[in-house]
C-alpha cells in the first residue's frame, strides 16, 4: 500500500482498475486510464468514494484533471474529509 493515501482510498480505487494486477502497487502519477479506468468507471469510482468518505465531491472538482491520477484523486478526497472534519 502506498503511504501517500488511506487504506480505504487504495482499496476503493483497486475496485474500479480492472488493469491493475492485484499484487502491484499504484504508483501516485500513473494515468488512470492506463490502468483501466474508463468514463463509466470513473461514474462508478466517483460514487463509491462519496459514499465511503462520507463527502460531495464539488462540480469544479469533476474534471479529467481530477481523475488523471490516484495522486490528484487523493488530494481533492483528502481535502473534502478535512475540511467536513472542521
Amino acid at each position: 500500500m502506498n503511504t501517500l493515501w488511506s487504506k480505504t482510498f487504495e482499496t476503493t480505487l483497486r475496485n474500479h482498475l480492472p488493469l491493475l494486477a492485484p499484487e502491484a502497487e499504484i504508483e501516485p502519477e500513473v494515468a488512470l486510464a492506463d490502468l483501466g479506468l474508463d468514463s463509466l468507471g470513473t461514474v462508478g469510482l466517483l460514487v463509491e468514494l462519496e459514499e465511503t468518505f462520507d463527502v460531495v465531491i464539488p462540480d469544479e472538482s469533476l474534471s479529467t484533471e481530477t481523475f488523471a491520477t490516484p495522486k490528484s484523486l487523493w488530494d481533492v478526497i483528502d481535502q473534502l474529509v478535512k475540511e467536513q472534519s472542521r
